[in-house]
């Protein structure tokens, strides 16, 4: 199975952008990717979902700080048509 590596980025005030930047097959990079979206993104949704749903806090408020991070979750059978980079080495992204 493929994986695709998507960019999750601040559009606007509180949208997310989401754009597919690679494909990997490579498990640890797909790990490595998701921990890192798990503690940061991630933890910041979980931590603060009720105030976002209330107004109270904006999802801006983590990009701040963070530009962008990255998420390797959607699973593909074949990348052919989709144009993306293999993502062979973390250090790509």
């Amino acid at each position: 199975m493929i994986t695709i590596i998507s960019k999750i980025e601040l559009e606007g005030t509180d949208n997310l952008k989401y754009t597919d930047i690679g494909h990997t097959q490579d498990v640890n990079i797909i790990n490595q990717v998701n921990e890192d979206y798990d503690a940061s993104l991630g933890k910041f949704l979980g931590e603060n979902k009720t105030k976002i749903e209330l107004g109270i806090v904006s999802v801006s408020t983590f990009f701040a700080d963070t530009p962008f991070v990255n998420e390797a979750r959607t699973q593909v059978d074949d990348v052919d048509s989709l144009g993306l980079v293999e993502v062979t080495d973390i250090n790509q992204l």
